[in-house]
């Protein structure tokens, strides 16, 4: 659609008079081109210039009819003027004309005309032609001259072209086009397909009042044409209404072959009518979908709501509280019987609820309060709140960061990734690390290289954690670019909005549950960090295996605990408890030292079997000054005090010797070498195949 303004000024000289101005809007669609303009625009142009000064005239030329033209000649005043201005063109003429019979006659007549009997009595009472009374010559006598023919002409100079007026003085059109006033039903044809439009969504309606093959009244159009073949055959193109349309955007529906629209006409102009909308025409079932009639005349389907209030089933029974939209495969257009998509408004008292959902693999998104719904029939309660569900494969992407949180706000107070209870969390998780790594450190429970607390990897990684939550952004340069990037420092303003809001300054993925959370699963699970990986607790962590536990570390492995129970724990044994129920324990340190250090005493015993120490060079066993050493084949016992050897029986042999081999198992008899544990950090791997 353009609009365009066509102006066209006179090009009569109209002297000292005022300047007028003629205004007509043709509507729409009015000019096919704007030379098609122009050339409407300047005949009534040239209509208005014609009609600005016009001559007027009278004689007895029985041969004037408007469109001659004549000269004027012998004229006091047109006599000056040059000869195109003294050439005249009719435009209208009154003839005025009487015959040429004398009055009697016609007198004469109407005696005649009289009946027989009253002949003479009228007669006598009538004048005669001629006398006083008549006023009147009688025939045959000399009469006055009568004018038999005069004529009184309108003309305009020859020169200037003649055209027709389309409107007159007050505006009305003199030969206005047929209008439709109202509104008309019409209903959608196509080719056979599911569906037929153009590239600018429009579609061939056909109406009731057409004739032929397939007309409504079932009768045929005159001469034999077909002018209702309800197919594209014929029928010109109709926009369709949208709720709102603009430049590759805007609401889209098109209706379908088969359908019933209504058409509105624009100016009620009938060469432009428009699809305002369409309207179901079928007979639905009382408590089931569909229509209880097939289609009708012209092609049409017969479309019943698709929600409705029922009357017996309590299912379709809900006083047609289901609004909504609801489409329908291509395929299936004319049964409804096939797969569709919808969104459904449930404004049921007590359980509103929004539907959007496709009976594509059973895809839906509810929210409010949950309920089984299959077409229109409202089924069992399941649940509250909102709910994602689908057959098929689901996936939740977030570019800058996604915020998974049961902690609730009150009437939607908080902002978009408020994290207040993660943060917390956090910050809790991050001061215990960094207390307990430091009391290990005082205790000499580092390992060798370790940085400060506040240093180690754990604690680093929390607190770039709290870092992450923590920023926020602020109206800036980003507010007009159409995304922000993560960590920019500003967002895209909404309305015009100022001030601050949270947002992560890196895509991270965070739990946070006030009441716990639970990952279960009957089969593998897979947690891997590629850096850092935090398992913290304010209380206790429990790790339990129905097989084997493995845990293989490549630089270092620190064990530590304050051994401090709490008041409140039913257990108040502390430490560190190593216990195989069965099989053996195995300690090894396989190119350094073993150390077994205690502040009180240490027991190793055999319930059962016996307790075996060696060395390869010596072993010294010493308490209060005293030794006991085995070295080179020797036993030596030294004490500050007296030895005392107290036997029931004493048996000095000569000398004798035992070997026992104390070589640690090769490297393939070790299961944490099946690990590649050295492979897991050449490669820098996080986890490695155990098995």
């Amino acid at each position: 659609l353009s609009t365009r303004e066509q102006r066209a000024d006179s090009a009569i000289d109209n002297g000292h008079g005022p300047r007028l101005e003629a205004i007509d809007d043709p509507g729409q669609y009015a000019w096919q081109s704007l030379e098609h303009g122009e050339r409407m625009l300047r005949a009534q142009r040239e209509a208005l210039d014609a009609r600005s000064k016009q001559f007027l005239g009278q004689g007895t030329v029985r041969t004037a009819a408007p469109g001659t033209c004549f000269t004027l000649a012998g004229h006091a005043e047109h006599d000056l003027d040059p000869p195109e201005a003294r050439r005249f063109a009719i435009t209208e003429v009154i003839h005025h004309a009487r015959n040429n019979l004398a009055e009697s006659i016609p007198g004469a007549a109407e005696a005649l005309a009289d009946p027989p009997p009253n002949r003479l009595t009228s007669a006598r009472q009538r004048p005669i032609a001629g006398s006083a009374s008549t006023g009147q010559a009688p025939f045959g006598e000399d009469t006055p001259a009568v004018e038999h023919y005069r004529n009184h002409i309108r003309a305009i100079r020859a020169h200037i072209p003649w055209r027709a007026l389309m409107a007159d003085a007050h505006g009305r059109h003199i030969h206005p086009r047929p209008t439709a006033h109202g509104t008309l039903t019409a209903i959608v044809v196509g080719p056979g397909t599911p569906t037929h439009t153009d590239r600018d969504a429009r579609v061939q309606v056909q109406f009731a009042w057409q004739r032929g093959s397939h007309s409504a009244s079932r009768q045929s159009a005159r001469g034999g044409d077909d002018n209702a073949p309800a197919s594209d055959a014929l029928g010109a193109w109709l926009r369709v209404m949208s709720p709102f349309a603009g430049a590759n955007w805007g609401g889209h529906w098109v209706p379908r072959p088969g359908q019933e629209v209504l058409v509105a006409f624009q100016d009620g102009n009938i060469d432009r009518p428009v699809i305002i909308g369409a309207l179901f025409n079928g007979q639905g079932n009382t408590d089931a979908a569909g229509s209880r009639i097939g289609g009708a005349t012209m092609q049409a389907s017969a479309n019943a709501p698709a929600l409705f209030a029922g009357q017996d089933d309590p299912a379709h029974r809900h006083n047609a509280s289901l609004s909504g939209f609801k489409s329908q495969q291509l395929s299936t257009s004319r049964g409804g019987s096939g797969g569709y998509n919808q969104l459904i408004f449930d404004d049921t008292p007590g359980q509103p609820r929004i539907c959007l959902g496709t009976t594509e693999y059973a895809t839906a998104l509810q929210l409010g309060h949950l309920k089984q719904q299959q077409d229109n029939a409202r089924l069992k309660d399941r649940g509250h709140g909102a709910e994602l569900a689908t057959r098929a494969a689901a996936a939740v992407r977030a570019g800058s960061g996604l915020l998974i949180s049961a902690d609730a706000r009150p009437g939607a107070r908080g902002a978009h990734l408020d994290s207040a209870e993660p943060i917390r969390q956090t910050e809790d998780a991050h001061a215990l690390t960094t207390a307990l790594a430091e009391t290990a450190a005082k205790q000499n429970a580092a390992l060798a290289g370790d940085p400060a607390a506040r240093d180690l990897p754990a604690s680093a990684a929390l607190q770039a954690a709290v870092n992450v939550m923590g920023a926020t952004a602020t109206t800036g340069p980003v507010a007009a670019t159409p995304t922000c990037d993560p960590g920019s420092g500003g967002f895209k303003a909404i309305a015009g909005g100022e001030g601050t809001v949270p947002a992560w300054s890196a895509p991270r993925l965070h739990y946070s549950a006030p009441g716990g959370i639970a990952q279960l699963t009957p089969a593998s699970a897979i947690l891997v960090a590629g850096k850092t990986l935090c398992l913290g607790a304010g209380q206790d962590i429990g790790l339990v295996a129905q097989g084997n536990h493995s845990l293989a570390v490549k630089d270092g492995l620190a064990l530590f605990t304050i051994g401090k129970a709490g008041g409140n724990k039913p257990n108040q044994e502390t430490g560190i408890a190593l216990h195989a129920a069965s099989g053996k324990v195995n300690v090894q340190a396989q190119s350094g030292q073993l150390r077994a250090a205690a502040d009180k005493a240490i027991t190793v015993a055999s319930t059962t079997a016996s307790v075996q120490a060696s060395a390869k060079t010596h072993l010294l066993a010493t308490a209060g000054g005293a030794y006991l050493k085995l070295e080179g084949g020797n036993i030596s016992l030294h004490a500050p005090g007296p030895v005392k050897l107290k036997a029931s029986m004493k048996n000095l042999t000569g000398p004798k010797s035992m070997s026992v081999s104390g070589r640690l198992p090769s490297p393939r008899e070790l299961k944490l070498c099946e690990m590649r544990m050295l492979e897991a950090g050449r490669r820098g791997a996080a986890v490695v195949p155990i098995f």
